[in-house]
C-alpha cells in the first residue's frame, strides 16, 4: 500500500496537490521558482553549456523556463528567450511575476515568433529548453507552435522539455499532431503518465523528477486543491438530468431517518434527480418533494423487489443500496442481488450500513458479491470493515489505513473508512487522508450524508473516485460550519452546508 503520490500521477491530481500546497503555505510562485532552478541546475551540470536558449510559450511552462533561464545566467551561461508573442500576452499570473524578474536579470528577451522564426540564429545554442506547452495543452497542436517544433526536432542543438515534452499528451502519451522529440525531460514532483505511456516514452528521453518542495500533507491529505479539482461542473445550458440520477434503495418498516437523509443528501449534492426506493412505511411519516418516492410493497426490502427495480436502475447512474435497510435475512439477500444488477448495468454502486454488513454473507453462489469491478464506493466505519474482513481492527492509523486497502483490493473498489482521520483506499492499493470534520459528527446520521454525498457527486461526475475523495472531505467541512454557525452537526444543518460548499465551486 502507499499513499497517492508515487512514481506516476495525472494532470489533475498534480494540479489539486499544487492548490493544496498553496493553502499550506507554499505558493505556487515559489514552487515555479523550484522548478526553474531544477531545470537550471540539470542543464548546467549536464551538458556544462556556453549557450542556452529558451522558447517560451504564454502559460504555467514558459514561467519555468523563465526562472531555469534567470539562474542559468548567474552560472555564467549566455542565455537567450525567445517568446512566440509578445511579453503581454504572458497571462499565468506566476509566469508573469518570473518575466518581470527575469527582465531585471538582463537575459536578452526577443519576442514574436513571426520576427525571428524565419532565421536559424534562435536554434544556434549548445541547449534548447522548450518551455512551450505545459500540462494544460488541449487538441492539436497549431502554428507558430507546430513551426517551432518541427524546427526544433531538426536542430543540432540538444532539446531539454520542461515537464513533458511540447505536444505530448501529460495523462496519456498520445501526440497531438506534433511533439518536441527532447533528449531529456524534467518533469516536476512526480512522473506525469503521459511520459511513460503511449508515444511519451519516444519523445522524453530521459525522465528526470524534480523535488520542487510540494509539502507531504498537500498529496497525503485531501484539502480544498482536490475539491477544486475534483467537483463536477455545471454548464450554464445544461439540461434536467445532465448532472446526473441517484437510485437511493433503503429503509425499513423499522428505520425511516436514515433513506431520507441520504437522499436528500443527494440532491444538495448537485444530482438533477433523486429516486427513494423502500418500503410503503417508510412514506408514511416524512416527505420531500425534492425526492421521487418509488413505493415498494410490504414493510422491507424482498428479493422480488430486485426485478422490479429494474427499470430504475436502467435510468440511474449511481446506486445507493443500504442506510435503513435492517438485517432481516431476505432483505440482505435482496441487497446484495441490487449491487450485482446494479453493477452489471455498468452503474457506480454506493454501499453503506447495512448493506455492507450484506456484502459480508450470501445464501447462494447467485447473490455472492465477490467484485465491485472498479465501480463501488463502500463507506464502513471501524466495525463494518472489521465484519467485511473477518478479523478486528484496532483504531491505530496504520491499522486502519492496511484494512481499508485490504477492503478495497479484495472488493474492487474505493473505501471510505470513516474516524476521526477517514482513509480513503483506492482499488489498487493507493490511498490518501481526510481530517475535516469535528467530534460533533458522531451523530447519528452524519454517515447518511456522508453516503448521499458520495451517490449524489457519484452521477455527476459518471465516477466513483472523484465522489469518493471529496464525500469525506466535503461532509467534515460542512460539520465544521455547522458547529460554527449552529453550534450543532445535526444532519439538516449538514444538508445546507453541503450545498453551499459545492455551488461555491460548481458554479465558478
Amino acid at each position: 500500500m502507499r499513499a497517492v503520490y508515487g512514481s506516476r500521477c495525472t494532470t489533475r491530481e498534480m494540479r489539486a496537490w499544487e492548490v493544496n500546497s498553496a493553502a499550506l503555505g507554499v505558493p505556487t510562485r515559489l514552487l515555479m521558482e523550484n522548478a526553474g532552478a531544477a531545470v537550471a541546475r540539470f542543464v548546467y551540470e549536464e551538458f556544462r553549456p556556453r549557450r542556452v536558449h529558451v522558447v517560451a510559450g504564454t502559460g504555467g511552462k514558459a514561467g519555468d523556463g523563465f526562472v531555469a533561464a534567470r539562474h542559468l545566467a548567474t552560472y555564467g551561461v549566455e542565455v537567450r528567450v525567445y517568446l512566440l508573442y509578445r511579453r503581454q500576452l504572458v497571462h499565468h499570473p506566476d509566469a508573469v511575476d518570473a518575466l518581470r524578474a527575469l527582465e531585471a536579470s538582463g537575459v536578452e528577451i526577443i519576442e514574436d515568433y513571426w520576427r525571428w522564426g524565419g532565421g536559424r540564429e534562435w536554434l544556434e545554442a549548445d541547449v534548447v529548453i522548450d518551455a512551450l506547452l505545459g500540462t494544460g495543452v488541449k487538441g492539436e497542436v497549431r502554428r507558430p507552435y507546430s513551426d517551432v517544433i518541427g524546427a526544433l526536432n531538426e536542430a543540432k542543438a540538444r532539446v531539454v522539455s520542461i515537464d513533458v515534452p511540447s505536444g505530448v499528451d501529460p495523462d496519456t502519451g498520445r501526440v497531438l499532431g506534433v511533439a518536441v522529440r527532447a533528449e531529456a525531460t524534467i518533469t516536476m514532483h512526480c512522473v506525469k503518465r503521459g511520459l511513460v505511456e503511449g508515444e511519451g516514452p519516444r519523445y522524453a528521453g530521459r525522465v528526470v523528477v524534480a523535488n520542487i518542495g510540494v509539502p507531504r500533507d498537500a498529496w497525503l491529505y485531501i484539502g480544498p486543491g482536490d475539491l477544486e479539482v475534483y467537483t463536477p461542473r455545471r454548464r450554464e445550458w445544461a439540461r434536467k438530468g445532465e448532472a446526473g440520477r441517484v437510485l437511493v434503495v433503503g429503509g425499513s418498516i423499522d428505520f425511516y431517518g436514515a433513506p431520507w437523509i441520504a437522499a436528500l443528501a443527494a440532491f444538495y449534492s448537485g444530482a438533477d434527480l433523486v429516486y427513494l426506493a423502500a418500503p410503503e412505511p417508510v412514506f408514511s411519516t416524512i416527505y420531500s418533494p425534492e425526492v421521487i418516492p418509488v413505493r415498494l410493497g410490504g414493510q422491507r426490502l424482498r428479493v422480488s423487489h430486485v426485478e422490479e427495480l429494474e427499470p430504475h436502475l436502467e435510468k440511474a447512474d449511481a446506486v445507493l443500496v443500504g442506510p435503513g435497510i435492517g438485517l432481516h435475512r431476505e432483505t440482505l439477500t435482496a441487497a446484495r442481488l441490487l449491487v450485482k444488477t446494479a453493477l452489471e448495468k455498468g452503474k457506480v454502486v454506493v454501499v453503506d450500513a447495512d448493506g455492507l454488513k450484506a456484502l459480508a454473507g450470501h445464501e447462494t453462489p447467485r447473490d455472492r458479491v465477490e467484485s465491485l469491478n472498479g465501480l463501488g464506493i463502500l463507506t464502513p466505519h471501524l466495525g463494518e470493515a472489521s465484519l467485511l474482513l473477518g478479523r478486528r481492527i484496532d483504531d491505530s492509523l496504520e491499522s486502519r489505513i492496511r484494512a481499508a486497502t485490504e477492503l478495497s483490493r479484495r472488493l474492487d473498489a474505493f473505501t471510505v473508512l470513516k474516524g476521526r482521520v477517514d482513509i480513503v483506499a483506492y482499488p489498487d492499493d493507493r490511498y490518501r487522508l481526510n481530517r475535516s470534520g469535528t467530534p460533533d459528527m458522531t451523530a447519528g446520521g452524519t454517515g447518511d450524508v456522508l453516503a448521499g454525498v458520495a451517490a449524489g457527486l457519484a452521477a455527476q461526475a459518471r465516477s466513483p473516485e472523484p465522489a469518493a475523495l471529496l464525500a469525506p472531505y466535503v461532509t467534515g467541512l460542512a460539520g465544521e460550519r455547522s458547529v460554527e454557525e449552529h453550534g450543532r452537526a445535526a444532519p439538516t444543518l449538514l444538508l445546507r452546508e453541503v450545498s453551499r460548499i459545492l455551488a461555491g465551486i460548481r458554479y465558478k
